[in-house]
């Protein structure tokens, strides 16, 4: 396999703006999976431009220190004042010291590490004992890893590749660094946009595309579901989720 880009496709910010409540389900599932409280420290892995990051804040209603782990300046820069933003690689995270967090997330962040054994024992090495680490992210082989990797790879100005994980292998990079009590579950999790047209120009946005809307609004079902309920398109997607604790 190539080498797998550290970062996330450049969105335009725009995206999540416009369409702030169509990954509802895939954030909350994972926001779900560890136990959050008021004044808590949270890391987050690959932040981007902090839609995990926000979720935990509005949950919260801003009594949370959030650390976002973002290397990528064109995404830190979109983050919101009251986070730390740290820059270290998502295998290295030197910045923060050990046994300070309570807990850590990461939302489909963990395929663009170079080496997915380390970013996990980091989560262990920064958590206070009894802290959580819980993650979601793209099952290989699936649909949504082949439109990742191949759709957006050729079609966004910086490709992606990404490592994608298959049923059992989070559980197992999460024993070998030696949490306990860990739980993995693979959800349906769809996005759900008004129409066809909104999903192009959602999928546009987010994954950076060049094509026109309508070329990509002819290409999507090719490679996602899209299902047609009565007031809204939900587009199919599944993820692997994840959850450990630090004994």
């Amino acid at each position: 396999m190539p080498e797998k880009n550290n970062h996330p496709a450049i969105s335009d910010p725009s995206a999540m703006q416009n369409y702030p409540n169509a990954r509802d389900a895939e954030l909350q599932m994972l926001l779900n999976q560890a136990p959050l409280f008021p004044g808590c420290r949270v890391v987050d892995i690959q932040a981007a431009g902090g839609y995990l990051s926000d979720g935990i804040y509005t949950r919260l209603e801003g009594n949370v220190e959030l650390i976002c782990i973002e290397p990528v300046k064109a995404l830190n820069q979109r983050l919101h004042p009251d986070y730390r933003v740290v820059e270290d690689k998502i295998e290295n995270w030197s910045s923060i010291a050990s046994g300070t967090i309570d807990v850590v997330l990461g939302l489909a962040g963990l395929h663009h590490s170079q080496d997915q054994q380390a970013t996990v024992k980091e989560a262990y090495r920064v958590l206070k004992p009894g802290g959580f680490f819980a993650v979601c992210d793209v099952i290989d082989d699936s649909p949504v890893a082949n439109w990742l990797n191949n759709y957006v790879h050729q079609h966004n100005p910086n490709g992606h590749i990404g490592d994608f994980l298959s049923p059992g292998e989070v559980s197992k990079l999460m024993q070998d660094a030696e949490f306990h009590n860990i739980q993995e579950t693979i959800e349906d999790v769809p996005w759900i946009l008004a129409d066809e047209n909104h999903v192009a120009k959602f999928f546009k946005g987010l994954f950076g595309l060049k094509p026109s809307i309508a070329d990509i609004k002819k290409v999507l079902p090719v490679y996602l579901n899209l299902i047609a309920r009565e007031q809204c398109i939900e587009v199919e997607w599944q993820l692997i989720y994840a959850v450990a604790q630090k004994p």
